[in-house]
């Protein structure tokens, strides 16, 4: 059988390897991809530095640094790229002639390997890691060469670029879980990893790392033991010195285990099958051989009981059938000679067996023969003694019995109404196919026996402990309940009184009373606290009643407990999981509320301080939670210096805290009390050695001025908070009316939104976008007003944060598309192209409700076309890494829509993000555009955006465009598109569609 389920093993062996060959195919091809992702990123961000380089080099400005231009120029040129840290231009000799940061005084990076490399080759250099002499950081430069107008070498270029910040560039990336990546320099020193350690910067990669000299896919144990797969790719450079290297780490052990749990379960299925074949051969055995064994065991059995038997099994076998008849004949000699040898003792025997109780003698056919019964008239047969329903059971029996000794049975009867219990012997007289049959009434006895079979398996069986006693506490017996729970043995307590179990924790009185209600009502119950054997103190649940003589007088006590220690331990477990928070053992929401209520109720003057960490999610974020619990502890820690001032310190979750103040609630104590807090706040907390400061914003409200419960007190305290950061943080507030105003007005207008949305008080204005060169309106700016019944029209920045925060802002974007579209409509009716941009909130992009990607079914069924419209989006959309707001972006731009990022310039987007994805447009903010006039840096940055934005393949629409002078420099600057009131204040949709058709 094991030989037929050798080639069932071996295809599961073989399904495992094959799964284990495809999981490892599957993050090879990941692993490459992420590599190859990762890398083009890289050299996205290396490309924008080479040509910010390129360009600084071709300026004439540059190398006049004696009348401050190259560092001015420099200064501007670092504007454009943020995660730049610093741009210096050295001469020949290695000296820095200027900086952005102007720090040049006796500064040499002749020694430096990338400026040597850049003089030798005349080409862009890269660096290894360093600490930069002009800022002081950790940085990897890069240079590039400078030439003159006859192509000879003058200068260099140096960049530095912050480890911190291409680390964090590299940790926005999603990896799979356990993921490691890391960058190395020509000297294999990492300059960037993920996830960021500052402290591996500049190492060498540990013994995780396998070589970092092998090339291709390599499959390998970290130190933890955990397989992982490891990639290696170029980013920059071929000459050893000259290079930067991408090394991946994937983990695939959770994939393996997957596989490996996969085949168990085949397997498991395939042991199944095999036992049920086990189960069918070992049926078939059994029927053919075992079967027919049997039943000659039984017969063979009963043959040396001395019983007649015969060997009946069906089908036999010839041989079977041979033993079978060989085995009846012996029998048959055997038991007729044992039957003339008894039958000369059988009634002397029986008789003395069956006087103490009835006797009765019967032939084969129940005929009663002679009987000693004395409770009824003498029985003729046996059915005349005993009722019709068993007689038949009972002549069955003679009948079996007679090739028997004795045959014993129990049987029940109805004796004058009462439902009694026989016990029968049956002995037979074998030469004269007689029988004696013995009746003995057993009820008492079966009674006794179960009564004493049900007090014993509950009295050894039970979980409870139990004592016998006598009246005096002696103790006489205890169950194994009482040993498992005591520790005691029997033999230990038995003649000792039950004071052995005395924990000294009750005091005299305690007993007293109890002895005085035992004596008095003869029983007692409640909760006490006893010792164990081996000192232990446990608490249990007591039970004493009292067992009483004829006389009426106790004679015995019996005691049963139960151990309730373990349920007390729980039950307090329980409550301070409930009411405490479990990081940092401070009381939590709901054990805040009930003491407040427990305050107000007692109608004392009372006062609540909530307070939230700033910036504690930039701890998280960077540092893991981890370090984020640690510092709630710590923070939790120095607030407990403040308990004695305080009724009760509670963490109601995240990063908030509430101290509640019941005897200091004067304004100035609140404020001492306050600033306590921050000062405790401002040292330094450590975590893992280095330090970080944490700062929080308090906000105040007292009872009841504030809030006579504690839902109010609560918001109350929440909204001076917010005030408090909004006050720069790091400070308090108190609570006051114009707070609670502000909050009700926010209601009311929240109110009329959704009114507005219901009753469409909305209105579209259209602001005109003309060409600089031709100064003719070719697109426009679609935008919302809030025509209010009672209050006028509402501006955008009143009603559109709230909007965003109610989600109300996905009804409302679509009214601002419905409306484009018609207006659309009439503006082709008119055989007018004008391109409509629509602002898009990102509320409108992350939420899962949002119709965005519906817009283009709307335009097929209008006949537009989606270039036909632009989508204006903020810089922090951009850099948002949820997956749904970048899969909607993607798609909305493949459907045909133009992308436009709005208010470049005033956030953090990089350059490599508008390359990335693919964006048409960049509109320049108006603050940049309001003192170009006046401020020739405000000129530099607007024409170092454009000129950027053209190196991209990008238009530049510039907003909020008022004079002639402002039109005519951004026009030579380059910039492709106008907008502001100097062309066209926002109109409505009939003003607009005549401010076209008359254009």
């Amino acid at each position: 059988m094991f030989l037929l389920c050798l080639p069932g093993l071996a295809v599961i062996l073989f399904q495992l390897l094959e799964e284990r060959t495809d999981i490892l195919k599957e993050h090879e091809q990941q692993a490459r991809a992420l590599a190859l992702q990762i890398s083009q990123l890289q050299r996205a961000d290396l490309d924008n530095t080479k040509r910010l380089l390129n360009q600084l080099a071709m300026h004439d400005d540059l190398l006049q640094a004696e009348n401050g231009q190259c560092s001015k120029l420099l200064s501007h040129a670092s504007l454009i790229t943020p995660n730049i840290a610093n741009i210096g231009l050295i001469d020949l000799e290695g000296n820095v002639l200027c900086t952005v940061k102007n720090t040049t005084q006796n500064i040499s990076i002749k020694d430096r390997r990338y400026f040597q490399t850049t003089l030798s080759t005349q080409k862009f250099a890269v660096g290894q890691f360093q600490v930069d002499r002009s800022i002081k950081r950790l940085t990897v430069n890069f240079a590039m060469p400078v030439f003159d107008a006859q192509g000879n070498l003058t200068h260099v270029l140096a960049v530095a670029k912050l480890l911190e910040q291409w680390s964090q560039s590299l940790n926005q990336l999603t990896l799979p879980e356990d993921s490691l990546a890391i960058i190395t320099d020509a000297d294999h020193n990492i300059v960037a990893n993920y996830p960021f350690d500052y402290g591996l910067l500049g190492t060498k990669p540990d013994k995780n790392w396998p070589s970092l000299n092998f090339h291709g896919v390599l499959q390998y144990q970290d130190l933890t033991g955990e397989r992982r797969i490891y990639l290696r790719h170029q980013i920059e450079g071929n000459d050893l010195n000259n290079q930067l290297t991408l090394h991946l780490s994937i983990p695939f052990e959770n994939a393996i285990a997957t596989a490996n749990k996969k085949v168990g379960m085949i397997l498991c299925v395939f042991l199944v099958a095999l036992l049920l074949m086990f189960w069918q051969a070992r049926k078939q055995l059994n029927r053919v051989l075992l079967q027919p064994l049997k039943s000659l065991q039984n017969a063979l059995d009963a043959f040396a009981k001395g019983n007649k038997t015969s060997w009946h099994q069906q089908p036999l076998s010839p041989e079977f059938k041979d033993v079978a008849i060989h085995f009846e004949h012996m029998a048959t000699q055997r038991l007729t000679a044992e039957n003339a040898l008894a039958h000369k003792h059988a009634e002397l025997a029986s008789l003395i067996h069956a006087l103490p109780d009835t006797y009765i003698r019967i032939d084969n056919k129940g005929n009663v023969l002679a009987s000693n019964v004395t409770f009824s008239l003498p029985p003729k047969h046996i059915s005349d003694l005993l009722p019709p329903q068993h007689c038949e059971q009972l002549l069955e029996t003679l009948r079996n019995s007679l090739n028997t000794h004795t045959n014993q049975f129990e049987f029940y009867s109805n004796i004058k109404d009462e439902v009694r219990i026989f016990e029968a012997r049956t002995n037979e007289l074998k030469t004269h196919q007689q029988a004696i049959v013995v009746l003995r009434d057993i009820t008492e006895r079966k009674q006794q026996e179960n009564a004493m079979k049900l007090a014993a398996m509950v009295y050894n069986n039970s979980s409870e402990g139990m004592t016998i006693t006598d009246a005096n506490g002696m103790i006489l017996d205890v169950n194994p309940a009482f040993e498992k729970v005591t520790g005691y043995t029997k033999d230990e307590v038995l003649g000792k009184n039950t004071a052995i179990l005395s924990s000294g924790k009750h005091s005299k009185q305690f007993y007293m009373d109890m002895w005085q209600q035992i004596q008095s009502k003869g029983a007692w119950q409640g909760e006490i606290i006893n010792k164990r054997k081996n000192g232990e103190l446990f608490t249990e649940w007591l039970t004493i009643n009292s067992v009483y003589d004829k006389a009426g007088e106790p004679y015995q006590r019996v005691a049963i407990f139960t151990d309730i220690s373990e349920k007390k331990r729980q039950d307090e477990l329980i409550w301070r999981r409930t009411h405490f928070d479990q990081l940092t053992e401070l009381a939590n929401r709901l054990e805040l509320k009930r003491h407040l209520k427990q305050k107000l109720n007692e109608g004392v003057g009372l006062a609540i301080l909530l307070l939230d960490l700033d910036h504690f999610k930039d701890i998280n974020d960077s540092l893991g939670h981890y370090h984020g619990d640690k510092l709630l502890r710590e923070v939790a820690n120095r607030l407990n210096q403040l308990a004695g001032k305080c009724s009760l310190i509670s963490r109601i979750g995240g990063d908030e805290f509430v101290l509640v103040i019941s005897e200091h609630t004067e304004h100035e104590q609140l404020m001492q009390i306050s600033e306590q807090v921050l000062n405790l706040l401002r040292p330094a907390i450590m975590l893992d050695g280095e330090a970080c400061h944490i700062s929080a914003s308090v906000g105040i409200a007292t009872a009841p001025k504030d809030g006579n419960t504690s839902g109010l007190l609560l918001k109350a305290a929440d909204q001076a908070m917010y005030l408090a950061k909004q006050q720069g943080r790091n400070g308090f507030a108190f609570f006051d009316a114009q707070m609670r105003q502000a909050t009700e007005q926010r209601m009311q207008l929240l109110k009329d939104l959704r009114i507005a949305i219901q009753k469409q008080q909305f209105e579209l204005y259209f602001q005109p976008i003309v060409d600089m060169q031709s100064r003719q309106a070719i697109k426009a700016e679609a935008l919302i007003r809030w025509q209010h019944p009672e209050n006028g029209i509402v501006s955008p920045a009143t009603f559109i944060p709230l909007a965003e925060e109610t989600q109300l802002i996905l009804e409302i974007g679509e009214f601002i598309f419905e409306s484009a579209c018609r207006t659309q409509k009439k503006l082709l009716a008119a055989e007018k192209q004008v391109q409509l941009s629509i602002n898009v909130s990102p509320v409108q992009f992350s939420s899962k409700h949002s119709r965005l990607l519906d817009w283009k079914t709307h335009l097929d069924e209008l006949s537009l076309n989606a270039e036909q419209f632009v989508i204006e989006i903020t810089e922090g959309l951009m850099m948002n890494a949820q997956q749904r707001t970048q899969s909607r972006l993607t798609q909305l731009s493949k459907q045909g829509f133009a992308l436009a990022l709005d208010d470049f310039g005033t956030g953090y987007s990089s350059l490599a993000y508008l390359k990335q994805m693919d964006t048409d447009f960049i509109k320049i903010d108006k603050r940049f555009v309001d003192g170009i006039a006046e401020s020739p840096d405000d000129l530099a940055l607007c024409e170092a955006m454009i000129m950027m934005a053209h190196q991209l393949g990008l238009k530049v629409i510039a907003e909020g465009i008022e004079t002639e002078a402002q039109h005519l420099q951004l026009l030579a600057a380059g910039c492709d598109f106008g907008q502001g009131y100097y062309y066209a204040k926002p109109l409505p949709e009939k003003d607009f569609l005549a401010f076209i058709n008359n254009d």
